[in-house]
């Protein structure tokens, strides 16, 4: 049974570092393309782009404590039962509350995560909406020069109001801030790797009456 046991907690080691970093990219990327009403499991996103965008929401300094605390826990618990008597049954228990308390620390570390990756997407979408996100105009070579969508793709992009939201290997999600009210109100598109807009929506910031922000152009 210990060797068992040993075997499982190499595992969870072994495995928590990714499933953490996953969880937090996932967390990020899920609140972000959400400000836009972007629905993250419904477009392919690879597994290394999740981990890229996981560092984002990890930089935060409640994050890090959290984590410095779930390890302190989970290592203190290893050498109390390391260094402990099989008979002794003082050395178990505190080496058992000390899992117990890893576990918890866990559990809030997941909540602290997803906390910090909701603000820090909230804050990136913001910068798409004031401009300060880099300027991406792919060129439409498969739509009809004469359909709607491409017209306005065109003039958003003469205009220098095409902003990325986010690029991936099969498709482009790009913002086109309005031209009255380019910080509040835009038009979604998102484009097709071989230059096809395969989606469009008219979007209007839910903070609209809560946040007044002072756009650039």
């Amino acid at each position: 049974m210990t060797a068992i046991r040993a075997a499982l907690v190499d595992a969870v080691v072994a495995a928590f570092p990714v499933a953490l970093v996953y969880f937090s990219g996932w967390a990020y990327l899920t609140s972000y393309l959400g400000e836009f009403g972007i629905d993250a499991t419904q477009i392919d996103i690879s597994f290394t782009t999740v981990l890229v965008y996981a560092f984002v929401p990890l930089q935060s300094s409640k994050v890090l404590w959290m984590i410095v605390a779930v390890v302190a826990s989970g290592f203190a618990a290893f050498l109390i039962e390391l260094h402990s008597d099989d008979k002794s049954k003082t050395g178990q228990t505190w080496a058992s509350l000390f899992v117990v308390l890893t576990l918890i620390l866990l559990v809030f570390l997941l909540f602290v995560i997803k906390n910090a990756a909701s603000t820090a997407g909230q804050e990136m979408a913001h910068g798409v909406w004031r401009g300060k996100k880099s300027q991406s105009a792919m060129t439409l070579v498969a739509s009809k020069p004469e359909d709607d969508a491409s017209v306005l793709y065109e003039v958003c992009r003469k205009g220098r109001r095409l902003r990325q939201i986010i690029g991936l290997p099969d498709q482009m999600f790009l913002m086109c801030r309005s031209e009255v009210d380019p910080c509040n109100r835009g038009t979604l598109f998102a484009v097709s790797k071989d230059g096809r807009i395969v989606y469009t929506a008219d979007k209007i910031r839910e903070d609209i009456d809560v946040i007044k922000t002072v756009c650039t152009n």
